[in-house]
């Protein structure tokens, strides 16, 4: 009853944040002028026309490629040695410096050395979303991994479980919670730093047109893009890596 009562208070408020950001924002334009920042309302009418752009079609598919790609060969990375590395204490110890190494260098370090290595280009993008994402997931798979109950694992010993059915009926529903909300996070960090990595050194993307507004100081065009990943970013964990987490965790209990 309480839960209920909370949910459209919350609503109430975080509508409330947002009409606040909204105006900060509108007088802010107003005060620095249409060459520093557009309006909301030539933000939206910005992004309007961006569909019709010639480019558009190409920048926005190769920025979704590149997120999906990275995102996506990130995480499998991550996981598969978190797998790995909770079954072996050996493997997790070899593995922890560079774990350390990769989650304490600052990503801007990373975007240079892989345009030394890479170039322009996906293979430079995707290299950085996947150097950058292994790390957290690979983190959360072992927590999960070690959280499991020990009473649980002898038992599997006892009843003769293979590997596969250890992890199918033991390791995987323990690790339903972990990593959905991992996943959450990697997806929404993975479009910042395809984006960002698009800005410091791409052809094309919706970075390497967000650089090209600011440096023919088209302020509308910039902060429609910047809308625009923002919508994205929120599509995706309102519409799909939210619900799956629910569903996750639902699932975990039932398999509890």
């Amino acid at each position: 009853m309480i839960s209920r009562e909370r949910r459209p208070t919350s609503r109430r408020w975080a509508l409330l944040g947002a009409a606040l950001i909204l105006l900060g924002w509108q007088l802010l334009a107003l005060r620095l002028g249409p060459l520093l920042m557009a309006t909301p309302w030539q933000t939206v009418q910005a992004m309007a026309g961006l569909p019709f752009e010639a480019d558009f079609r190409l920048h926005a598919g190769v920025s979704l490629l590149r997120i999906a790609l990275g995102v996506g060969l990130g995480c499998a990375l991550g996981f598969g040695l978190g797998l790995l590395a909770g079954l072996d204490e050996r493997l997790r110890g070899l593995l922890e410096p560079l774990r350390w190494l990769l989650m304490a260098t600052p990503p801007v370090v990373v975007v240079v050395l892989a345009m030394l290595w890479f170039g322009l280009g996906s293979a430079m993008v995707i290299f950085i979303s996947v150097l950058m994402l292994a790390p957290g997931m690979y983190v959360n798979t072992v927590k999960g991994m070690l959280m499991v109950d020990r009473d649980l694992l002898e038992m599997t010993r006892v009843y003769r479980f293979s590997p596969w059915q250890r992890l199918r009926h033991l390791y995987v529903p323990a690790l339903a919670a972990p990593l959905g909300a991992a996943l959450l996070i990697a997806t929404c960090a993975g479009v910042r730093l395809v984006v960002m990595a698009e800005v410091l050194g791409a052809e094309s993307g919706a970075g390497f047109a967000l650089a090209n507004a600011r440096s023919t100081f088209d302020s509308a065009g910039l902060y429609a893009w910047t809308l625009l990943i923002l919508l994205l970013v929120a599509g995706l964990e309102f519409a799909l890596l939210q619900p799956l987490q629910r569903r996750m965790g639902r699932w975990q209990v039932a398999h509890a």
